[in-house]
């Protein structure tokens, strides 16, 4: 399919690396997955994940300080320097106006959250120099395929242990019992740093709101975990399939927000073979 995924004739194996964010595709629609993968349609690039992506390297500029969690003008004029140049970089590459609506929205919002994110959360963190750290990781080898994992973790502090920076409209705390009970991201994350817990920090709404999470992972999880990243390299391996399982039980499979809608649900008449 890609260089994500492979077969090795000399070795006779497959070749798998999987990000968190490719195992959160598949689970929302293998077939939407698939189309992405493929290169026949191009991901959607929505305001509400380009602020995120903004307010992200906002953060990053200012623990890149080294100077310690601790707040001065410094500090925040590199957050507010960061955040404006990151969105006029990513604005351009927007193709969903869902959220914001107009840059200037995005603009008001984006630093409000992270004046919340500056006053209320980074006050509270330990001094490191773990941020943005990439890692890329053999999961398990056997005779049929190698499957490694890959991803960046936001930054790896002494107290929380793994932790994700999150911006979304809702507060995801409020939804803390979903994400024990299967969130993929804090199951790879944990696993990959050898940490056993992700704490989750949210930026949510309009008004500078802030609340965390903290998730604990084991042994339990990441047996899991290899079982479901197994039965999604079988469904890879599976190349003569024409299509991948659809579900469209839920908000993304709509021409709103699928990028495979116009040659997928749109397009197909629900009596087609799915196969044929």
């Amino acid at each position: 399919m890609n260089r994500k995924h492979y077969y090795n004739n000399e070795e006779g194996r497959w070749h798998h690396v999987w990000h968190q964010s490719d195992l959160k595709k598949l689970d929302m629609c293998p077939e939407q997955a698939r189309f992405i993968w493929s290169g026949a349609v191009n991901d959607i690039q929505g305001d509400g994940a380009a602020l995120g992506t903004a307010c992200h390297y906002a953060v990053e500029q200012v623990l890149s300080l080294q100077d310690g969690p601790t707040p001065s003008d410094l500090a925040y004029g590199a957050m507010v320097e960061a955040f404006d140049q990151g969105l006029s970089d990513i604005t351009p590459t927007i193709e969903g106006w869902n959220s914001y609506k107009t840059v200037d929205k995005m603009t008001s919002v984006g630093q409000t959250k992270l004046d919340g994110w500056y006053n209320d959360v980074y006050p509270n963190l330990t001094p490191t120099d773990r941020v943005e750290e990439s890692f890329k990781k053999v999961f398990y080898e056997d005779d049929q395929r190698v499957v490694t994992l890959a991803g960046q973790v936001d930054l790896i502090d002494a107290n929380y242990g793994v932790v994700d920076w999150k911006f979304p409209k809702r507060d995801y705390t409020k939804e803390k019992w979903q994400y024990e009970r299967w969130d993929i991201q804090s199951t790879v994350y944990c696993w990959a740093m050898g940490l056993p817990q992700m704490t989750f920090f949210v930026m949510h709404g309009s008004s500078g709101a802030t609340s965390s999470m903290t998730i604990d992972r084991g042994p339990g999880d990441f047996s899991f975990l290899w079982r479901k990243i197994e039965a999604a390299c079988r469904l890879v391996e599976a190349t003569d399939l024409t299509v991948w399982p659809l579900n469209d039980a839920g908000w993304w499979c709509s021409e709103k927000w699928a990028p495979c809608w116009s040659v997928c649900k749109g397009k197909r008449a629900a009596s087609e073979d799915a196969n044929g």
